[in-house]
């Protein structure tokens, strides 16, 4: 038996785009029928364009890539949902995929019925869906709703149901879209779990994921599609650290809010220095940083508060502080807010930083944008696995024998 699982030749996956018929009027819409007629006024749009590459035995590939890029594509084209409009696809074994939350299930039945019509079409036997029935079900924790029609699903019982008959065809290949991320965190550990056995029985798996840890803990390789190319393949930590570095150069600077000309507060300036005052194009984990924040109150305004809010490039919020939580009063009617980081937390990569200001009462904001400001930060990395997440909290081992 050959050791390559998926081959890949000169894959890619064309659609052709037209104007809508909402955009014309009726004489324009006749014209363009016309036109489309002799094949004129479309537009073509490569979701991918000549993927090549291998996937052998054994091993877990995780695929990795900006929104739209042409991940979710190639899972369709490797479960043949889709067809490729140039190239060739050889797989050689069973295929599971896990590619929508709902993918597959007829509403009307039951989750009884959908486990069985859903696991035939995966290829099982009716004997081995008799047999692996109660594990599916206890798997999704679904028991007590197992004779209930789908349409009554959650989203989240969907994509357990979905998840645990996947999971359960024991195949050779087995594709996961991001559809992980939307259970709740214990279904999800048991899902990342039910992948750990998957890799230990030498399954070939493949994962697609914007969670750079879950990719970096699970993926012997990792293949990097960019705008429907494949732009680098290789293993896992250098080929995430690069792809972070590109991800987040982008968003390198300052955004001030265009404040209201009768805005009674206005962020004047946002700035990240070192413990000297000496600007820093770069945060080190474990060393002192200071935000300063300028400002001027315009108006008469009680007791302003100014919160900053820490997110990921993704826009999530991973916590923030007020002046208000350390008792921390503004000077009138202009100064200059210093926030140190004694010591900076967080792990490699780059940060917004979303700057307001509020009343008293911390309900009103008195700016009407939020300022924004990235920085980025050098230090341990999710890619190499010795870290998890964005932030490496206050901490002291202490080990001693039993």
């Amino acid at each position: 038996m050959s050791d390559v699982a998926l081959q890949l030749d000169r894959i890619g996956k064309r659609y052709r785009l037209h104007p809508a018929w909402s955009d014309f009027t009726l004489r324009e819409g006749l014209a363009q029928l016309f036109r489309r007629s002799r094949g004129e006024g479309r537009r073509d749009f490569w979701a991918l364009r000549d993927v090549t590459f291998e996937l052998r035995r054994g091993e877990t590939l995780g695929v990795i890539g900006a929104n739209g890029a042409g991940k979710s594509t190639l899972l369709k084209i490797l479960s043949r949902i889709t067809v490729p409009t140039t190239g060739r696809l050889d797989v050689f074994g069973k295929l599971s995929a896990l590619l929508e939350v709902s993918a597959g299930f007829h509403p009307d039945l039951t989750g009884r019925e959908n486990v069985y019509l859903n696991a035939a079409i995966m290829g099982m036997r009716r004997s081995e869906i008799d047999a692996k029935f109660e594990r599916i079900v206890s798997f999704a924790e679904l028991t007590e709703f197992i004779d209930t029609p789908v349409k009554h699903y959650s989203s989240g019982m969907q994509v357990r149901l979905g998840f645990s008959v996947a999971a359960h065809v024991d195949p050779d290949i087995f594709l996961v879209d991001e559809v992980l991320a939307v259970g709740d965190a214990g279904f999800q550990l048991k899902c990342l779990n039910r992948l750990a056995e998957l890799r230990e029985q030498a399954r070939t798996i493949m994962l697609v994921s914007h969670s750079m840890a879950n990719i970096a803990q699970y993926s012997d390789r990792v293949l990097w599609i960019d705008r429907g190319r494949v732009r680098a393949s290789g293993a896992a930590e250098p080929i995430i650290e690069d792809y972070l570095r590109v991800v987040t150069d982008p968003l390198r600077g300052v955004r001030r809010s265009a404040d209201a000309d009768d805005a009674p507060v206005r962020v004047t300036a946002v700035n990240v220095v070192d413990g000297r005052g000496q600007p820093l194009d770069m945060l080190a984990y474990g060393r002192e940083a200071v935000l300063e924040i300028g400002y001027e109150i315009l108006a008469p305004v009680d007791d302003p508060v100014i919160r900053i809010v820490f997110e990921d490039v993704q826009g999530r919020a991973l916590g923030g502080v007020t002046t208000r939580v350390d008792r921390v009063k503004l000077v009138l009617p202009r100064g200059v807010a210093r926030l140190g980081l004694t010591p900076v937390l967080f792990t490699r990569g780059a940060y917004w930083m979303s700057i307001v200001i509020l009343d008293g009462h911390l309900r009103r904001h008195l700016t009407p944008r939020p300022s924004r400001a990235t920085f980025l930060v050098e230090g341990p990395s999710v890619a190499s696995r010795e870290v998890v997440g964005h932030v490496v909290y206050p901490h002291r081992w202490e080990i001693e024998e039993g």
